[in-house]
């Protein structure tokens, strides 16, 4: 096995674990795996009605963790999106060093994932579900703006 999917399996045990909290508390199902992604490897996907979570893992030149929310419709289909870094900070959690991304080392990647967490729960516990895609909505609208 390679260094690349021994590390890959170890980040889906450890985001599984320290996102379980979507389940429990939140509603959300298990995770699953989605296929790669252009530019990374595989995301975890956390689902629940209206809103999807995604913790992935950059596994390239400059690696780094990714956690991103997405706004998505009654039939299904997923819409707008945003980092979890922009929406803790458009609502008030924190400054965006909370939630660090570069991950040079396999440590740094676990650590991150605790990091994304944390600071995941801290927005949702200040923001329902509803509210945080109506910040979802409005985060990409200032962006789409300011190109």
């Amino acid at each position: 096995m390679s260094r690349a999917r021994d590390l890959w399996a170890e980040f889906r045990t450890e985001a599984a674990t320290a996102f379980s909290f979507l389940v429990e508390e939140w509603g959300f199902t298990h995770p699953e795996t989605t296929e790669d992604l252009l530019f990374s490897g595989p995301e975890l996907l956390f689902r629940a009605p209206g809103l999807d979570v995604g913790v992935k893992l950059y596994d390239r030149r400059e690696p780094q963790v990714a956690t991103s929310l997405a706004v998505v419709g009654t039939d299904g289909v997923r819409g707008r999106w945003a980092e979890l870094d922009e929406l803790y900070v458009a609502a008030g959690c924190g400054p965006a060093q909370d939630v660090p991304g570069r991950a040079p080392n396999r440590r740094s990647t676990l650590k991150r994932l605790d990091q994304h967490a944390t600071a995941l729960r801290r927005l949702m516990s200040l923001r329902p579900a509803p509210e945080l895609g109506r910040l979802i909505i409005r985060s990409t609208t200032l962006r789409r703006e300011q190109q």
